[in-house]
């Protein structure tokens, strides 16, 4: 199986600390695995891809002084999408 980067081991974190019910109805542990690095590799290509979109707003002189800035913008938004999902009733509480 496909190493996890950052990503998926948060989207599993996050899982594990705000959505257990549905992290269980993924299914054994090889399931869950699956499912994150699945999930991993999506999240780090449709980063890739909003940054260079983002970029692509950028005047072309300030380009490599914005990538990391544009970069940390596009994971926020990817993040929001697919790893920050909505929080199951009774873990409000809890702290990742």
């Amino acid at each position: 199986m496909a190493q996890m980067s950052r990503h998926g081991r948060l989207a599993r974190e996050y899982w594990q600390t705000y959505r257990p019910w549905a992290l269980a109805g993924l299914g054994s542990q090889d399931e869950q695995e699956a499912h994150f690095v699945r999930l991993d590799l999506r999240v780090a290509e449709k980063i890739g891809q909003l940054t260079q979109e983002l970029l692509q707003e950028v005047p072309v002189g300030e380009r490599a002084t914005a990538r990391a800035a544009v970069r940390s913008q596009a994971q926020e938004l990817v993040y929001a999408e697919e790893v920050f999902l909505e929080r199951e009733p009774g873990t409000e509480h809890r702290e990742l």
